[in-house]
């Protein structure tokens, strides 16, 4: 319990000292860096709380918060355009933030880019593309959605099916972000059995009803409106686990779908679960992509490997004080070179 209010509590004085020294501050940690930030599903309040995968989420008043700030602080936008000027060598005032959405959910459409637009803000947005043909989850949310109503209908039929991956903690939340994780690491045929056992065990696939993709219409609405509309891959794949034929179509067959769709050049491309293996890089080279972005924490330094492009997963929840405000000391101290990695 002391832990839970004394680390807080430490992290809020550090990132406030050093953000009032102006150690953190954007002109001073960003100037010679390129951020890049990923946000993935954008919800209001009262939907986010029913989320059952809450860490990739924001809320509508945090995601609104964020926008603000990357408009006073920073030259902002999307992640070719800013990489295209900062390789150049240009050094604004206000350092480059690229603004990165992952997963082409709805909710990108229907609330965040408004928020941006207001803003005069553009940002990139990386799509799977059968999830958008179909209008499909993702399969992370479809276990989340299933596991979650199950654990509430039934506990112990949760525990079994959950339990057949390893150990199952007593907290419904622990063990369902455990699962996922463990989910991860499977075949992508074991990986969708699975999905598919716990929704056949609650009899039903459980999606909410403002659950959604992106349509390639909204996609086309971006794309005029500014916005790059980048390479998710075909079936959001673990791509290490590929064989190099599902590789390269998971990468050039996504590549080349969405320039025909868009009319417009695909030029980066977002590793799904930020798994990149050397041999994945080689391939993402070969398909024509100029830059991909991971799922490591860190800020780009000139001459960073275009295809190896670290960034920064923002949560509402990492950028508040021990009592619950929103705090530009905080996000500072989570953007600079003194916050080592995503921890709460």
């Amino acid at each position: 319990m002391a832990r839970r209010i004394v680390v807080p509590l430490v992290r809020d004085l550090v990132g406030t000292a050093l953000y009032q020294t102006g150690l953190t501050r954007p002109a001073r940690v960003g100037h010679d860096r390129l951020t890049i930030v990923t946000f993935h599903r954008v919800l209001p309040p009262e939907v986010l709380q029913d989320y059952p995968i809450g860490e990739i989420a924001v809320s509508t008043d945090e995601l609104a918060w964020f926008v603000d700030l990357f408009a006073r602080e920073y030259t902002a936008g999307t992640l070719s355009e800013l990489h295209r000027r900062f390789e150049a060598g240009e050094r604004p005032k206000k350092p480059f933030l690229a603004i990165t959405f992952d997963d082409g959910q709805l909710d990108n459409f229907r609330y965040a880019r408004p928020l941006l637009e207001a803003a005069g803000l553009r940002a990139s947005f990386f799509v799977p593309l059968d999830a958008i043909d179909g209008n499909q989850p993702l399969w992370h949310d479809r276990l989340g959605y299933a596991a979650d109503r199950l654990w509430r209908q039934d506990e112990a039929a949760a525990r079994s099916l959950l339990g057949e991956l390893g150990p199952v903690p007593a907290d419904r939340h622990a063990a369902l972000m455990i699962a996922l994780e463990r989910t991860k690491a499977l075949a992508p045929e074991r990986r969708l059995d699975f999905v598919a056992k716990v929704e056949a065990r609650l009899g039903q696939a459980p999606r909410p009803e403002w659950d959604g993709m992106m349509s390639w219409d909204q996609l086309r609405e971006l794309a005029e409106a500014g916005h790059e509309i980048g390479s998710h891959s075909l079936s959001h794949a673990i791509l290490p686990l590929l064989d190099d034929a599902q590789l390269g179509r998971e990468l050039k067959g996504s590549k080349d779908r969405l320039e025909s769709e868009l009319s417009k050049s695909c030029e980066a491309f977002c590793y799904p679960n930020g798994d990149a293996d050397s041999r994945v890089i080689e391939a993402t080279h070969r398909a024509g992509y100029r830059r991909a972005v991971t799922t490591a924490w860190g800020i780009n330094p000139p001459g960073a490997d275009p295809l190896r492009l670290v960034r920064c997963d923002l949560q509402g929840q990492h950028s508040r004080t021990l009592f619950g405000r929103l705090s530009p000391s905080r996000l500072a101290f989570r953007l600079s070179p003194y916050f080592s990695g995503p921890r709460p």
